[in-house]
Formats: C-alpha cells, structure tokens, sequence
C-alpha cells in the first residue's frame, strides 16, 4: 500500500470519525477527531527544513492542491468540533457528512 496523501489521510479520517459517532462511540469519534485536527495543523504548516552543519537544507515541497484542499476543510472542521463539544452526535455526524460532501465535490483540478 502506498502513502496517503494529505487529501485521502483527511477523507479516511473522516469516514472512521463518522463511523464511531454511527456506532454511538462518540468518545472516540472525539478522540479521532482531536487527532485529525492536530494532523491537519501540522499538514498546513509550510515545512522549515532545520539546518545541519555540512548540509544545504532544502525547502520541502508541498503540493498546492492538498494545501488548498486542506485549507478548504477548516470551516467544515470547526462545525464538527463545535457540535462534538456540544455532545450531540447527531449534528455532528451531519457535519461530517457535509464536509465529505463539499469534499468530495472538490475535486483535484
């Protein structure tokens, strides 16, 4: 199996946050979620390489399109984090639903 790319480690998250919150395990839709956000933080962040003596540190490239798409997804996020903070499923596995529809509609030009 090959790397993920940003695109489907989000979509992928999200189908297994939509899962738990389906199978009434909101703790650990929760949990997954907080992970998926401190993810995504760390995906959008431009990358500074740390320079080692002897070394000529290189930037490391990032593909626009996942950095756009990432970015995208940052509104529908705060939905889901706002409905699971206010501990109703129900809204929140509309909001995931939502944000995997805007998603996939958005597709890689």
């Amino acid at each position: 199996m090959g790397v993920l790319s940003n695109r489907d480690h989000l979509v992928d998250g999200l189908h297994s946050i939509l899962e738990e919150l389906w199978k009434g395990s909101d703790q650990v839709a929760v949990s997954e979620f907080r992970t998926l956000m401190a993810w995504r933080a760390r995906a959008v962040k431009p990358s500074v390489p740390t320079y080692m003596a002897g070394t000529f540190p290189a930037p490391v490239s990032q593909d626009a399109q996942d950095l756009s798409f990432l970015e995208f997804a940052a509104t529908g996020m705060r939905n889901i984090e706002a409905a699971l903070t206010a501990g109703d499923s129900n809204i929140s596995a509309q909001h995931v639903k939502d944000l995997l529809s805007s998603l996939s509609q958005r597709q890689p030009i």
